[in-house]
């Protein structure tokens, strides 16, 4: 049977990589290597939040799924609800975020703004960045922690309020921002009822504003804890949903407020749970935070990573050049049904 080692390739001990003793594993020795050591890998991802498996012979979406399935996390999960700009590859797995390359993408949990939330999410690097282009991790537990005492109070005590609006179909939109999905993209079907059986069922806010534009809200919590190890993690996304030049730059921004100079056509919005305003003061804090606890480390084709979305965080560094990494999701029910 195949053996292992475990190890660390950054300071702040995440993700815990694991490489076979075996250069020459075959694909079928990785699968058994995964269902006896089943147990072991679930207690290690428990515990650092993050599994890196280098080495191993993965070398299409094809094994990648198959590593995931042997893994036995639970379902996987579309991405219907979600509105990151990515593209489906199979029935199971994604690209990673098509935003522009020259953003970073902070530091979140997957659809922490949903009801039904992925527990696991998994990410496999066909071509490595050429220049930078990380999936930077963190662990919530440690944000938690390392959150102000005031502004922490503040986000648990009221809950958050996200807001998202989608037309169904926007030439203007599509040529200045192709991003900004629409509905129809957003919920996979033309059907405005089925997209109102989807928010009703799913505690989602709805209304339809002028010229078919749908607009949605939920009210989400902004930690919560791990269902299986009871610890308490900063969960949520009023950073990702406040369109603001820390987040965008100053070029975004002015171009952002530019465009949707209209409310009801604004991608994304976040508020207390009682409509009250987040100061700015407050998110620039978050940031700041999650900039401090920020881990990088350099892919390599093949890899497969590994994240228990509750107990960590991911995002994306900036890059240039090529790169092609792919994402999938499990959990115990479908994000289908649940957006």
């Amino acid at each position: 049977m195949t053996n292992f080692i475990t190890k660390f390739i950054t300071p702040e001990e995440l993700p815990l990589v694991i490489e076979p003793d075996n250069k020459n594993i075959q694909l079928n020795e990785f699968h058994n290597l995964l269902r006896s050591k089943n147990d072991y890998f679930k207690k290690q991802l428990l515990k650092h939040g993050a599994l890196l498996f280098r080495n191993f012979p993965v070398q299409n979406e094809h094994d990648f799924t198959s590593v995931i399935k042997h893994l036995n996390t639970g379902e996987f999960l579309n991405y219907i609800g979600g509105d990151s700009p990515r593209n489906k590859i199979t029935e199971e797995v994604y690209t990673s975020t098509e935003a522009p390359p020259s953003m970073k993408l902070p530091l979140h949990n997957e659809l922490s703004y949903v009801k039904n939330y992925p527990q696991h999410i998994f990410f496999y690097c066909h071509i490595a960045p050429e220049d930078h282009g990380q999936t930077i991790i963190s662990d919530a537990r440690t944000i938690y922690r390392a959150i102000n005492d005031q502004v922490k109070q503040r986000f648990e005590e009221k809950g958050l309020r996200y807001i998202s609006c989608y037309p169904l179909n926007s030439p203007i939109m599509n040529a200045i921002n192709k991003h900004h999905k629409s509905w129809v993209n957003v919920f996979e079907t033309h059907d405005k009822q089925e997209v109102e059986r989807k928010c009703e069922e799913n505690e989602i806010f709805y209304q339809w504003n002028h010229n078919d534009w749908l607009q949605i809200s939920q009210v989400r919590p902004a930690a919560i804890e791990h269902p299986e190890t009871h610890e308490k993690v900063w969960f949520n996304q009023a950073h990702h949903f406040d369109f603001n030049p820390k987040f965008l730059g100053w070029w975004r921004y002015i171009g952002t407020k530019l465009l949707y100079c209209r409310k009801h056509t604004l991608l994304h919005d976040v508020s207390f749970a009682d409509h009250t305003s987040i100061s700015r003061k407050d998110l620039y804090h978050i940031y700041d935070v999650l900039d401090q606890h920020t881990v990088y480390f350099p892919w390599k084709k093949g890899d497969v990573l590994v994240l228990d979305n509750v107990l960590c965080m991911h995002g994306r560094a900036p890059f240039t050049g090529k790169r092609r990494i792919l994402t999938a999701m499990t959990g115990s029910g479908n994000p289908s049904s649940a957006h």
